[in-house]
């Protein structure tokens, strides 16, 4: 439960979806019996009443944005994921350096190893869930371009009256625009998961430098000859010409 709700300040905040679109305003609260705000009583635009769980609330300025369970575990496991991952790496540290017993690290091992394993299982089956909705917004734009295709060819050869087609067209544009945000916050949450997922990777250790084996140097051949030129100039700048007088 989201403890940190200020319950009544909400009453009457309007209440957008994770797109940004207007759902309705909230009205009430439902309580435990500890008098706790349990979920949100939502009257919708369509003058229905939804209940939606406390903990699914964002609240931003003055409004409401309801996100959904998937979304909510998305955060957690993005969130938590990592942290799990590094607490575990310490706890072998710990035990390392001996500062805790071996079989506290032992049994502290065995929580984190499953808690971890948990969670990843539970980050696979998100993922395997966002593919299946990112395709099925796939499939949406495909039959939005479909009945595009069709108000555009109508109206073209003047079967569609300009007003019927002005008004079509623009709740197609419209669904496509939705379809197209919600793939992309798709995509977005699932890099998210996939991230949390990526194990940190350790830096790779330095391999020992061997010692340089004591070997002469061998020149190259332009330096050879270049040498040996110079030696023989060198020999014939010697040389004494002795005359008889």
């Amino acid at each position: 439960m989201n403890v940190s709700i200020n319950a009544p300040g909400l009453v009457g905040k309007n209440v957008k979806d994770e797109n940004g679109k207007e759902t309705g305003k909230i009205v009430s609260f439902l309580i435990d019996s500890s008098g706790q705000p349990q979920e949100a009583l939502v009257e919708t635009t369509h003058g229905q009443m939804i209940r939606y769980p406390v903990d699914l609330l964002n609240t931003r300025e003055d409004e409401v944005v309801v996100v959904s369970e998937a979304a909510r575990k998305i955060e957690v496991l993005s969130e938590k994921l990592p942290t799990i991952r590094k607490k575990r790496k310490i706890l072998d540290k710990l035990a390392e350096n001996k500062v805790i017993p071996s079989g506290i690290h032992e049994s502290l091992c065995k929580e984190f190893d499953k808690v971890l394993r948990e969670m990843k299982s539970d980050a696979q089956m998100v993922l395997e869930n966002m593919d299946k909705q990112v395709k099925a917004q796939d499939e949406q734009l495909k039959t939005l371009q479909l009945a595009r295709a069709f108000l555009e060819i109508e109206h073209g050869i003047g079967t569609l009256n300009d007003e019927a087609y002005q008004q079509s067209i623009m709740s197609v544009l419209k669904e496509v625009k939705n379809a197209q945000q919600t793939k992309l916050s798709l995509i977005k949450a699932k890099d998210k998961v996939a991230d949390a997922l990526q194990e940190e990777k350790e830096e790779p250790k330095p391999e020992p430098v061997e010692e340089l084996k004591r070997e002469p140097i061998q020149a190259p051949a332009e330096a050879k000859n270049e040498a040996a030129t110079q030696t023989k100039e060198a020999k014939q700048a010697l040389t004494v010409r002795v005359t008889e007088g």
